[in-house]
């Protein structure tokens, strides 16, 4: 048997269970290999993001051992070069208790370093510790000194390792920047400054972190690691040592661990972490559990459901069914009689309404199509004025017997274009850039004929240049800033159209703003009202609200009840034509 021929109650049992269900199973396996997937992606960005917040400190701290350096190299200059000492290095205990209390000043300054150690010219050694007087003579013969005497003054780095010689516990790893002090005044050397810095100020920053962090040197030879087993360690960032991957997740036998690697590129090393993604991927099992309890759950719930919904809807819809088929006919006078106030009962009550709806949608319609012919009548008459005709013919012909050929022809064909616009191939719609050229054209033929009475400025934006607008639409308008708006003005007129976007709510508002003679407030009141349908037309008179009352319903007509016509005005100053639209809508154009 045909799926299309089975009843109303299996094609429920047949369909929905499955389109129900298969795809809450698919999201749900979908949604958790997308959320493992955006997981891992955020841990090892969490774990990029922690290597460069650690490589930043340690650069800071470098940066803090260099300081000091430069700081003291200052500071000794100072001294030596005051009236007092002039310059000359010699063994005076004064000079020696300056330069001492100079090198443990630095030390409480620059609070990243463990020890300060310098050696003069002279080799006498000054210190900011006492226990680093015991390694003096290591570090005469030592090859750091050696190397620190070929430099030229710059700061050298010496390698992370513990040392018997300038260090306050030889059995902690230091890290030591040297540097060749000269004196600024005579070019002489001075000696030989050593600031250390202990394995303990980087091993702290390793503290109450999640994952692991080690420091390899640019031998791939590890320095320091915050991990217990340092040999697992070393087997698994050397292999990240090994592959350009900044982050990389490696699957071990027994897990897999998330690895990340970071430059440090002072001392040419390199900070890599890693972690356990098990320890991280906790709460996704957790939450996978949870979502197969739900799936169970939901299941249960759509198979009672199905059988319900074959036993209350079935009956229900058959009716329905047999009630379309009559209203289908034409028969609106059928009314369905159900006596349920679900939402079966809200649709028969409906289709009772649709009935005596499409009764009186159906006079409305003969109604509006009527009163939209006459007002298109109208809107003819309105476009080929005799008057306006014979005015423009009346320039030209002036034009002509003075002589001004060049300019008549520019009326004639101005007057021209005018008219092949106004026509628009017997299109109703145009677009704004249509509407505003022909505006123009009448605003410019105008100008010919009121020269010294009004100049216009049109500002439109690009963005609404294809919107549609029924044809005519501004022309009214502006001719009655024209011929009513500057009739007793004693200044020069202006009028101004720009466009105003509404983004949250998505309308778009024409404004003709006139510096006119305005309107009272009682007409303008009766003339809002009139856009508003909200007051007779037979209570406004004046003939010059009918170009108004035209645009306005023909808006009203394309655009909805929303759109339409608002006017705003200061007797005397202004008077501002709004002219809302409220549907976007655009015209398939070649302007």
């Amino acid at each position: 048997m045909k799926l299309r021929d089975l009843s109303i109650k299996r094609k429920i049992v047949y369909l929905y269970l499955p389109i129900a269900i298969v795809p809450m199973l698919f999201f749900a396996v979908v949604s958790m290999k997308i959320y493992e997937s955006a997981f891992i992606n955020r841990s090892l960005e969490s774990m990029e993001d922690n290597n460069v917040l650690i490589s930043n400190r340690i650069d800071s701290i470098l940066s803090d051992a260099e300081g000091s350096a430069t700081y003291l190299t200052l500071s000794i200059n100072r001294i030596l070069n005051s009236n007092e000492f002039a310059g000359v290095l010699r063994n005076d205990i004064k000079l020696y208790n300056l330069i001492s209390n100079e090198l443990t000043y630095a030390k409480l300054i620059y609070k990243q370093i463990d020890s300060i150690a310098f050696i003069d010219k002279d080799n006498r050694l000054y210190y900011s510790d006492y226990s680093l007087q015991k390694g003096k003579m290591g570090i005469l013969v030592s090859p750091m000194l050696t190397k620190l005497k070929k430099t030229t003054g710059n700061s050298v780095w010496f390698e992370l390792k513990a040392r018997d010689y300038i260090t306050t516990d030889p059995d902690r790893k230091m890290l030591t920047v040297g540097k060749k002090i000269w004196n600024i005044n005579s070019g002489e050397t001075i000696g030989y400054l050593f600031v250390n810095v202990s394995e303990s100020v980087f091993t702290s920053l390793f503290e109450e972190q999640v994952a692991s962090y080690s420091i390899y040197d640019s031998e791939n030879q590890m320095l320091l690691t915050s991990s217990l087993n340092k040999s697992e360690v070393s087997n698994i960032n050397q292999f990240l040592l090994e592959v350009d991957h900044s982050s990389k997740i490696i699957k071990t036998e027994t897990n897999r661990i998330l690895v990340s690697k970071t430059q440090i590129d002072k001392l040419k090393w390199r900070l890599l972490s890693e972690a356990d993604l098990d320890l991280f991927t906790q709460d996704l099992s957790n939450i996978i559990l949870l979502v197969i309890i739900l799936l169970i759950t939901i299941i249960s719930l759509e198979i009672t459901m199905t059988l319900t919904l074959n036993r209350l809807i079935t009956s229900p819809i058959l009716k329905l069914k047999k009630g379309a088929e009559e209203i289908s006919k034409g028969n609106f006078k059928f009314k369905f009689n159900m006596k349920t106030n679900d939402e079966i009962g809200l649709l028969a009550q409906s289709f009772n309404d649709m009935s005596d709806q499409v009764n009186q949608l159906l006079n409305d319609v003969e109604r509006e199509e009527h009163k939209k012919r006459e007002y298109e009548l109208a809107l003819i008459q309105q476009q080929i004025k005799p008057h306006f005709l014979y005015n423009t013919l009346d320039i030209i012909l002036k034009l002509s017997q003075m002589g001004q050929a060049r300019k008549a022809q520019m009326v004639t064909r101005k007057l021209a274009e005018y008219y092949r616009n106004s026509l628009s191939g017997g299109a109703d719609i145009v677009s704004i850039k249509n509407e505003i050229k022909m505006t123009e054209d009448y605003l410019e033929l105008q100008k010919l004929r009121y020269s010294d009475v009004f100049d216009y400025d049109i500002m439109i934006s690009e963005k609404i240049c294809k919107v549609a607008i029924p044809k005519l639409s501004l022309q009214p308008i502006v001719e009655n800033a024209i011929e009513h708006g500057f009739v007793d003005k004693q200044v020069k007129g202006s009028i101004k159209i720009y466009d105003r976007i509404s983004e949250v709510e998505g309308k778009i508002e024409i404004i003709v703003e006139d510096n006119g003679a305005g309107i009272d407030q009682e007409k303008l009141l009766g003339l809002n009202q009139l856009m508003d349908n909200t007051k007779p037309s037979s209570e406004i008179i004046e003939v010059k609200s009918f170009g108004l009352r035209n645009v306005n319903h023909r808006l009203k007509l394309f655009f909805g009840e929303d759109s339409g016509i608002k006017i705003e005005t200061k007797n005397g100053v202004y008077t501002r034509i709004i002219i809302r639209l409220c549907q976007e809508v655009e015209v398939d154009t070649n302007d």
